[in-house]
């Protein structure tokens, strides 16, 4: 590679790391400053005098800095508390349910053969490539005639037609790649399920833990149905509680605060389940 080549090729990385991290980097100087620090100009480049005030308002107490200054609890915060818990639940449930339909599902289109097979995997393919705004009207009039505005329940519902098609897809061409492993043990007079649940699961473990958390990062992130179908309600979830703060008093650092909550559990998935990532890539 020459010079010249080499040192383009810096450059786009560079300006690749400064386009992804930048907005971190901003989000988390912005979770520790106070608002006074926040509207200096030119930008401070780091709090100097760092403190926790926006995490304690956000969660509804008030904050007393070393100097005196005292930090009123977010006007935002009993939406906050409910959208962290709500979420929660949401994405607990989304995820084990998704688990529980999706793999055998995928086993079946995976590793079995019968009629309207390549029909029926071109409907899920279409029901992944449709946007979910484009079905919010009919999900919402439908919601509204029956009474599932505003409940968990009725979230769950339309969060599963997003992370069921998408999961399975993924994990009907992890489950082709798998050993024909199933053929010996049916020779030996093993039920199909049994097939499924002692040699194919164990098998395909990694590929199942990683789906299980694709599905629990779109339910978590989930904001479109939800900003639709819940805000306002006790069963709002955190991205659209978040939102609240655009239509308040501007608190930029309560703003970011609540967002570096919100992508706390995605790290911490993914620092625990790395190894089994990457093997799901490599397969």
């Amino acid at each position: 590679m020459s010079r010249r080549a080499a040192f383009w090729l810096v450059l786009a990385v560079v300006v690749a790391v400064i386009w992804t991290f930048l907005p971190m980097y901003w989000t988390v100087k912005y979770a520790f400053m106070t608002k006074t620090e926040i509207a200096r100009f030119p930008p401070m480049l780091y709090p100097h005098a760092p403190n926790l005030a926006s995490f304690f308002n956000i969660f509804g107490f008030d904050y007393t800095a070393d100097n005196g200054t005292v930090y009123k609890a977010s006007g935002q915060a009993r939406q906050i508390i409910l959208g962290i818990r709500n979420s929660v639940l949401v994405a607990v449930i989304v995820t084990a349910v998704t688990t529980l339909v999706v793999v055998p599902l995928a086993y079946v289109f995976a590793r079995l053969e019968f009629p309207f097979k390549g029909k029926l995997l071109a409907a899920i393919l279409l029901s992944v490539s449709l946007p979910p705004v484009s079905t919010l009207i009919p999900f919402y009039t439908l919601y509204v005639q029956l009474g599932l505005t505003g409940t968990l329940i009725g979230l769950i519902i339309v969060t599963l037609t997003i992370t069921i098609p998408i999961v399975a897809w993924m994990l009907i061409g992890f489950f082709r790649n798998l050993p024909p492993v199933e053929l010996l043990a049916r020779v030996d007079g093993f039920s199909r399920f049994y097939v499924l649940t002692r040699i194919i699961v164990p098998m395909a473990r990694s590929g199942i833990l990683v789906a299980a958390v694709i599905a629990f990062l779109f339910s978590w992130n989930e904001y479109v149905y939800a900003q639709i179908l819940v805000t306002g309600s006790n069963a709002v979830t955190l991205p659209a509680a978040m939102s609240g703060f655009l239509f308040q008093v501007p608190e930029p650092s309560q703003l970011a605060a609540s967002l570096l909550l919100s992508l706390l559990p995605p790290f911490v998935i993914a620092f625990f389940l790395q190894k089994h990532i990457a093997e799901m890539h490599l397969a």
